[in-house]
């Protein structure tokens, strides 16, 4: 065993028990807290008779698309993981895009996801530069799709839902994607800017603290040098293979077209009629609101989100099944799978210590 292999499998994972536990405790309480505010707020008393009604094959499909889903979310990793490491196995990208989701599902804003799936793909062989340089490329094609996916959904539905609600929540999505897409591009194309200002802004804090003056000053400094490393090698990868952008693009579009049918689905096994398009906008808006949400996969947010924009297409009596059934399909089961990768990696950890 090499002693590269030896100093990987030592190294600590980003998240432990204690993060885990206090994530998914938060996680669940908001998610079951917001679940019944919303069957109590829109109660009817059919809850019963529309979950008699559900029609069982169309959860079969949504069970489905959910698997589908997890396999385009791997590969979208996967097609810049076998040009970096001919050879490697396509269900190591799967087990990261799992890490990614479950972390991501039990930490503020998706912010554990990320280190999840670079810490996977490090265990696996993959350096941190090169898992960096994958995770960032698919996220920022996911922040471009995003927002044209919402502008589109937003002409589709605008004259459909309440014009004030409808109208704040997609310039709000738009503003900050629009916003986080200018300072990305920014720092790519002129890292040496962001580093500018990150040193200006550390001498302003060590009139308040030296030794924050110098941490920043730092940090500044490491991530002038990782952008500029992250560049190099997008632009290798877009010299020789260009196709590459093209293709995570077109993995990107199908994964959330995917996700956007996943609602369709779900309205059919409630037995409603309701035409694809305004369906597929409401999840459309949906995935742009809640992107940057600040609750651990964004709970209560989320659950209040979906019911608000379905009450104008939906009635009352199926709004707490489909936001339920839309989120089990979406978030909850998923981040279940994702769990058992985490929890493994936890207990090879700590069978090293």
């Amino acid at each position: 065993m090499s002693d590269e292999h030896d100093v990987i499998t030592k190294e600590q994972p980003p998240f432990n028990s204690t993060i885990i536990k206090k994530g998914v405790f938060y996680f669940m309480v908001i998610s079951i807290i917001s679940m019944v505010s919303v069957f109590l707020y829109t109660n009817t008393g059919n809850t019963i008779e529309v979950w008699k009604g559900i029609e069982f094959k169309y959860i079969f499909f949504a069970l489905f698309l959910m698997f589908f889903e997890l396999l385009i979310g791997g590969y979208r990793n996967h097609i810049f993981v076998r040009e970096l490491y001919p050879g490697k196995s396509h269900w190591v990208s799967i087990k990261a895009n799992l890490a990614n989701i479950f972390m991501g599902a039990v930490t503020p804003s998706q912010s554990g996801g990320g280190l999840a799936q670079m810490y996977i793909f490090h265990k696996n062989g993959i350096k941190f530069g090169d898992a960096l340089t994958i995770s960032f490329i698919n996220w920022i094609t996911t922040l471009t799709f995003l927002p044209i996916s919402g502008y589109i959904a937003y002409q589709i539905i605008k004259d459909k839902i309440s014009g004030v609600f409808i109208n704040y929540l997609a310039q709000f999505g738009l503003t900050v994607f629009g916003i986080l897409f200018v300072v990305l591009f920014i720092a790519i194309v002129f890292p040496s800017f962001i580093s500018w200002i990150i040193q200006k802004l550390s001498k302003v804090v060590g009139k308040v603290n030296n030794k924050w003056q110098s941490k920043i000053e730092t940090a500044g400094s490491k991530a002038k040098d990782s952008l500029v490393e992250y560049r190099n090698k997008c632009g290798h990868l877009l010299h020789h293979k260009p196709i590459l952008f093209v293709f995570t693009f077109l993995l990107t579009t199908i994964l959330y077209f995917s996700k956007y049918l996943m609602g369709y689905v779900v309205v059919l096994a409630l037995g409603v009629e309701i035409d694809f398009a305004t369906v597929a906008a409401v999840q459309s808006l949906v995935f742009l609101l809640l992107y940057f949400a600040p609750s651990p996969g964004a709970s209560g947010i989320a659950e209040f989100t979906i019911a608000g924009l379905m009450t104008g297409i939906l009635s009352n009596d199926y709004i707490p099944t489909f936001t339920l059934m839309s989120r089990s399909f979406l978030i909850f089961l998923p981040a279940i799978i994702g769990s058992v990768i985490v929890l493994r990696e936890l207990k090879k950890y700590s069978e090293q210590q």
